[in-house]
């Protein structure tokens, strides 16, 4: 039997099974049998028994050079190194859906094991839930995108022709880990997604539940933050075009639910003080549920323009819009239904809380995953609207009352024999005339919150807690503004003034917490400062681990501050010439054209001065990979510092005269949002390690 026919015989089963164990887990809610919940507790492990097997054979296959499978044959190459032909199982369509159902099996597997008896009532139908997710991904393996295909060939003779390879874009370090991080993040959603909607069955709708998928959602938030920031890594090491993030659809799908899980994660915790928000903490556990089914949706059935997309596919598409509608309509059914058990304990107080700090966070947090999401999406939305308005007139007239096509223009192309309407884009400028101020909203509440107290502040204890950081941001906003005039000869507008000056705000009153909590420490035993600092932490870690997290996030807010004086610069250089950059001088040595067993390489080296003195010699490159030399990636240099980066890379190289077109950046702080990402990720981790009586 060939790994195609046995892989896909694995598929078959495993679809299968899915059905198999969602039935079994209703018969069991229905008989409240435990025999029944035992069985379908096992078709869950033994969904991910099948999974994992159907992964390794497709793993196999690209390790193997097995180029009968049409899905190994299209992205694996002999010469890709061994890691790579590995990473290829989940870099393309086919094999990233199986690696959705690996990953959702084995969290299914791990969270009913650890809750079978905590939550013995929920788990029937928690079981039931996964049981229908799975069985729609692997649907979509049987019917649709079954990544054991064979490669068709006309003549039986002729062996499978050498596969093409993988894109060389991802051929990338960090796009090992970028993807399964994004994965890891969305896919663990499912899980409190499951058990919310088991509570709303049963009637068991206590916060119980609640503290113990609180962990999973911050599992999901800790990979989604990773799989993000290593994608902006990817783009600014990989792409050449001085950035890092462009708000494209396909990035924008990890940052919709890591929005939602960050405003349920800010609110859990007002429900577990006050009994508070037990609705609005259901509605954001399926929000971000079903926004990770929505960005599968806009990655992988091609409904948005994008580089990073699948392509397109509108079987898939209307497939995921189905489910979506259907996640939608019987979610919020069950809480309309559940809503009289889901009153709260206690009622807002005064807007001068913590409550309300936290609640102004959440609709702020929503807001912005849902102006993303919508702004990602309305570029579609527009051409199928146009589509209905090119022949139904009454449709067209709502287009026109409302602003989504222009009458005249519309009028204008028809009678010229065009098309009725031109597809827009939402670029960057777009995304960040809205985005910026929301940003900096969230970064001042997130200064604000540690110095309101729960219930209500009186007026003089608010004067005193906000003296000090307010003072701090106004003289971190003041310095900023002088000492980039003077070093740089910029002067920087409003918002990154504003920008600087939260980050003063808002580090002044995380120093200040550490601070009285290290003093109580100091005072009630003999320690150290150090000492006391980490007991500090390991006493509390849900609380410091926060603090911890919101210093990272100060940070990389501080990174993405210096974009208010970047510096871009695209011109043609020839050997010996120099040009300023900001501050620094870049000087073109020489260009030089190289190969190894994998690709051609051309490399042009420039030194970077500093007041005549040479700090660095760059070398930006262009690599031609053998298998996909229609696909040049551009491997950019750069020269690292705390106050910012010089980052080179080129477009074009004269070898006969050595003109070079070269794009020069000047990149201000950037290197704190990576500093910053990190101290993010450890606060995440020290989080996740909260124990039980802390409310884990």
């Amino acid at each position: 039997m060939t790994i195609s026919t046995l892989g896909t015989v694995t598929i078959l089963l495993l679809f299968l099974m899915t059905l198999a164990t969602a039935s079994m887990a209703a018969l069991a809610a229905h008989r409240r049998s435990e025999r029944l919940v035992d069985g379908a507790t096992a078709g869950v492990h033994a969904i991910f028994g099948l999974a994992a097997f159907a992964s390794a054979l497709l793993v196999y296959a690209f390790l193997a050079g097995d180029y009968s499978i049409q899905y190994v044959q299209h992205n694996g190459h002999p010469a890709m190194p061994v890691f790579y032909k590995v990473t290829a199982f989940w870099g393309s369509l086919d094999g990233s859906l199986l690696f959705w159902v690996l990953l959702l099996s084995l969290f299914s597997s791990l969270a009913i094991r650890a809750n079978a008896k905590r939550h013995r009532e929920l788990i029937p139908h928690a079981v039931l839930v996964l049981a229908i997710v799975l069985g729609f991904f692997t649907a979509l393996l049987v019917f649709l995108k079954n990544p054991f295909n064979p490669f068709l060939i006309t003549d039986a003779d002729m062996p499978a022709p050498q596969g093409k390879g993988m894109n060389p874009l991802l051929q990338n370090v960090y796009m090992i880990v970028h993807p399964p991080s994004l994965y890891l993040g969305m896919v663990s959603l499912a899980v409190p997604y499951a058990f919310g909607m088991s509570a709303m069955i049963t009637g068991n709708v206590d916060a119980q539940w609640q503290r113990s998928m609180r962990r999973w959602v911050l599992f999901g938030w800790l990979f989604l933050g990773i799989g993000l920031m290593l994608g902006g890594l990817w783009a600014y090491e990989e792409l050449g075009w001085g950035g890092y993030w462009a708000w494209d659809p396909v990035e924008n799908a990890g940052l919709f639910p890591w929005l939602t899980c960050t405003a349920f994660l800010h609110s859990v915790m007002v429900q577990e003080r006050r009994g508070m928000l037990k609705v609005w903490n259901l509605v954001l556990i399926i929000l971000s549920f079903w926004l990770t089914i929505f960005g599968t949706f806009l990655t992988r059935s091609g409904v948005v323009q994008s580089v990073h997309a699948f392509g397109e596919d509108p079987q898939l598409a209307w497939t995921f819009g189905v489910f979506m509608v259907i996640i939608l309509v019987i979610s919020f059914g069950l809480l309309l239904w559940r809503m009289p058990l889901l009153r709260a304990r206690n009622e807002l107080e005064s807007v001068l809380s913590r409550e309300f700090a936290f609640l102004l966070n959440n609709w702020l947090f929503l807001l912005a995953a849902f102006f993303v999401a919508g702004a990602t999406i309305y570029p579609t939305l527009r051409d199928w609207t146009g589509i209905l308005a090119t022949d139904h007139e009454w449709i067209r007239n709502i287009t026109f009352a409302i602003g989504m096509f222009d009458e005249q223009e519309w009028t204008t192309n028809m009678l010229a024999g065009r098309p009725p309407y031109d597809r827009i884009t939402i670029g960057p400028a777009f995304y960040n005339k809205y985005m910026v101020p929301l940003g900096l909203a969230l970064i001042f509440l997130t200064g604000v919150g540690p110095l309101i107290a729960w219930r209500k502040s009186s007026t003089e204890s608010l004067l005193k807690q906000f003296l000090a950081p307010l003072i701090a941001g106004a003289v971190v906003g003041v310095v900023s503004f002088f000492w980039i005039y003077q070093v740089h000869s910029v002067a920087i507008g409003v918002a990154g003034i504003t920008g600087f000056a939260l980050c003063g705000f808002t580090l002044w009153t995380i120093i200040q917490e550490f601070y009285r909590g290290v003093a109580v420490r100091r005072r009630n035993r003999e320690q150290s400062v150090l000492d006391a600092l980490i007991g500090l932490v390991t006493k509390a870690r849900r609380r410091y681990g926060g603090y911890i997290v919101h210093l990272g996030i100060v940070l990389m807010f501080f990174g993405w501050a210096g974009n208010a004086y970047k510096i871009e610069r695209k011109v043609t250089m020839r050997p010996g010439e120099t040009t300023e950059l900001g501050i620094y001088e870049v000087r073109h040595v020489g260009a030089t054209a190289t190969e190894d067993w994998q690709k051609d390489m051309l490399s042009v080296e420039f030194d970077v001065l500093y007041r005549g003195d040479v700090l660095d010699t760059l070398t930006p490159a262009k690599w031609w990979y053998y298998q996909s030399p229609e696909m040049p990636t551009s491997e950019v240099s750069r020269h690292m510092t705390a106050g910012g980066d010089v980052y080179l890379s080129i477009d074009d190289v004269d070898m006969t005269t050595g003109w070079t077109r070269v794009n020069l950046y000047y990149n201000p702080l950037v290197n704190w949002v990576w500093v910053g990402f990190g101290i993010m990720i450890l606060g995440g981790i020290i989080c996740i390690g909260t124990r039980k009586t802390e409310g884990a």
